[in-house]
Order: C-alpha cells, then sequence, then structure tokens
C-alpha cells in the first residue's frame, strides 16, 4: 500500500495561510509521497513558494516531494525553480521512478495539456496547439516503457485535467481550457494506476474513474485541504 498526499493551486501567496493550516489539520500523517499538481505560486513570483516549501520540508522531508509546474509556473523559469527549490523534484514531461513501500512506483508528471489553447496563449505562445495535440500520445509512450522497466504502480500528475468528467461546478464554456478529454484514452490504455491533476478550482468531484483509473481533482481551493489517497 502506498500513501499519497497531493494538492495543487496554492498560487502562494494567495492561498498560503491557509494551505499551512491545512498542513496542521493533516497533523500526524506519515504519507510515503508528496505530489504537487502545480500553480504552487501566483504569477510566476518565485520567492512565494518559501514558506510553503520550508514547512513541506519540515514535515515531509524525509520522503519524496515531487511536482509538475502549472501555467502560473511561466514556460522558461523550470530551471529557476529547480534551482531554488532543489529538494522538490520537479517534472517537466518526464518520469520519476521510486520504490516506496516495496513498491516500484514510476511518476509521469507534466504541465498537461488544454482540449484548445486559451486566445492569451494563442497570441504569446506559437506552438503550443501543436504540442497540446501530441501530449497525449507521448505521454501513452512514457507509460508503456515504464511498464516495460517494470514499474508496478504508475502516476500520472499534471496540472491539467484529464477529462471532462469531473468538471462539474464549472462553467461549461471554459472547459476546453480546463483539461483534455484526449487523456481519457491514454489512462484506458496505459496501464495508469491513478491520475492526479488540479486547476478546476471549482470542481465539485475530487475523484472520478475513468474506465479502471481513479482520477483526482486535488485544486486546493476545490478541496479545502490536502487530499489523502491511498493506492493499494
Amino acid at each position: 500500500m502506498v500513501l499519497i498526499l497531493a494538492t495543487g493551486d496554492i498560487h502562494a501567496p494567495a492561498y498560503t495561510s491557509s494551505f499551512l493550516s491545512a498542513l496542521e489539520k493533516a497533523g500526524s500523517i506519515e504519507p510515503d509521497v508528496v505530489l504537487l499538481a502545480g500553480d504552487l505560486v501566483e504569477h510566476n513570483n518565485i520567492a512565494a513558494f518559501k514558506p510553503v516549501y520550508e514547512e513541506l520540508l519540515k514535515r515531509f522531508g524525509g520522503v519524496p516531494i515531487v511536482a509538475v509546474f502549472g501555467n502560473e509556473e511561466y514556460v522558461g523559469f523550470e530551471d529557476e525553480y529547480r534551482r531554488v527549490y532543489g529538494r522538490v523534484r520537479w517534472l517537466n514531461d518526464e518520469v520519476l521512478d521510486l520504490e516506496v513501500s516495496g513498491t516500484r512506483l514510476c511518476i509521469i508528471g507534466s504541465r498537461g495539456a488544454l482540449n484548445r489553447p486559451t486566445k492569451w496563449q494563442e497570441r504569446h505562445m506559437p506552438g503550443l496547439r501543436a504540442y497540446y495535440k501530441t501530449l497525449p500520445e507521448k505521454v501513452l509512450r512514457m507509460s508503456r516503457e515504464c511498464r516495460a522497466r517494470g514499474c508496478q504502480k504508475i502516476v500520472l500528475l499534471t496540472h491539467y485535467g484529464v477529462t471532462f468528467k469531473n468538471l462539474a461546478g464549472e462553467p461549461r464554456d471554459i472547459w476546453d481550457y480546463l483539461a483534455n478529454p484526449d487523456f481519457e484514452r491514454v489512462l484506458a490504455e496505459g496501464g495508469f494506476s491513478l491520475a492526479i491533476h488540479a486547476h478546476a478550482h471549482r470542481g465539485v468531484y475530487e475523484r472520478v474513474v475513468v474506465g479502471d483509473t481513479p482520477v483526482y481533482n486535488v485544486s486546493f481551493p476545490a478541496r479545502g485541504r490536502i487530499v489523502e489517497i491511498t493506492l493499494e
């Protein structure tokens, strides 16, 4: 059994105080791994993550803390986050292999993809539409490589959502900018044990199932707490 604590959308400093209070309420939970699903800061305010980072290390410094970047951690600044917050294992379309609780766990981490770019992204990030189109297949290949290496459990950690099935609570006209349902096929074919994302601040569903894969929206504004997930 693997115990995961997961959250995202802290948007420091916006939710820093609330998040630190949630950490207090988490009490003596001893996870095997902590997963952070992006948008940890607001407007690329790299320094604002420091109090969250320090408290995470204080409480969970003995276990892997794994994060992906969100849209608020701006593209091109990934190495700066890695430099300043080096105890976090940042994944950017990458795989991390871990041995936890006797289980070979592979985490595939990515910002993820939207069903279509926002208008701002279309203007300022040429090539993003093609990236969003090809990313699901890339993630599927990564999952198959994990399985071939003998990974027993594969977790997909993204910032953007991976299905429309858990977006109730969000206005229907913005669903294209919250998730990409092409990942539903990836989850069905990739042998994933679990998918975790954030970005949907008002999503009312914490957990849905896509095929056989549980999908969790761990957005802190939506949940109001750090989500505890048991991976059997």
